[in-house]
């Protein structure tokens, strides 16, 4: 007997309609289904949607109803299972959330006879280091961004590539994205849009005061370092590191990031038979 898991965001499925109609219809056709929010699963408190230690390992895919960032959320989670994911948009764009409430059922369908692919999207790794030693660790499947915390004001900052100096800055922050994470923020700063299963790594700085400043494509096998200027307009740096938009950190003066691909990876389940032109189309362009 087949299991499947179901993460669900509470704030997108309220009264759990979908949640409960995905966990019926699956039960229907004779599969095991537990869930965050499905009735009798045994579920800890935890600080994000779901427990990993609550999803068994043989769990042959996990279903998240929400949108991309619930599942963005759901793979930081979930990094070291080995387990497909699927999502149900109630969102907005859903570039990650393919699947729409209004097509559950055929959907499901598919899942059962295996009628899909699986897509293996990159992760970042990032590194921060004080005074020569590594006090926080953290990964990313759509982005690691830096900016101000507190004050709007422009942060200055140096940013190395494989050790070598490329450029000091001075913007509102900048943005190191994967290419999933490319038709998110990095879009809206007027970064490129990048192919989702490529190999490659942006940076885009984030209104930037210099007119040359434009976002930058590396090779996943790149180094990318950046450190922390002394802040020219207050006694204290105000400055913090996101990864994937939830969990921020506090950076200092004369910190250093470090950010490399991660040696783990997330990955979706595709069924739509359209192409990512296709799909761009769709979603922005048409």
């Amino acid at each position: 007997m087949e299991k499947y898991y179901i993460i669900t965001n509470p704030l997108k499925d309220k009264d759990l309609t979908v949640t409960n109609r995905i966990a019926g219809y699956l039960g229907s056709r004779g599969m095991t289904v537990k869930g965050n929010m499905v009735a009798g699963s045994v579920c800890r408190k935890h600080e994000s949607y779901t427990n990993p230690a609550d999803i068994e390992d043989d769990t042959r895919c996990v279903i998240v109803i929400g949108g991309d960032g619930t599942l963005i959320q759901a793979a930081r989670d979930l990094r070291n299972k080995d387990i497909p994911m699927i999502g149900v948009n109630l969102g907005n764009l859903g570039f990650l959330a393919e699947i729409e409430k209004d097509s559950v059922e055929e959907t499901l369908d598919m899942l059962i006879r295996d009628d899909f692919t699986i897509e293996s999207r990159m992760m970042l790794t990032g590194c921060i280091y004080r005074n020569q030693e590594k006090i926080q660790e953290n990964i990313a499947l759509n982005d690691i961004v830096f900016g101000r915390s507190g004050t709007l004001r422009v942060v200055d900052f140096k940013v190395y590539v494989n050790r070598k100096f490329l450029k000091q800055y001075s913007a509102d922050g900048i943005i190191i994205t994967t290419p999933t994470g490319s038709t998110a923020y990095n879009l809206s700063a007027g970064g490129p849009i990048l192919e989702p299963c490529a190999n490659i790594i942006a940076i885009t700085p984030i209104c930037s005061h210099s007119l040359g400043s434009r976002s930058i494509v590396f090779s996943t096998d790149s180094v990318i370092q950046i450190e922390i200027c002394e802040d020219r307009h207050l006694e204290e740096n105000e400055t913090k590191v996101y990864f994937d938009g939830n969990a921020s950190f506090a950076l200092q003066t004369g910190d250093r990031i470090e950010i490399t691909k991660s040696v783990l990876d997330t990955k979706i389940i595709k069924l739509n038979r359209l192409s990512f032109i296709e799909v761009l189309h769709k979603k922005l362009l048409g």
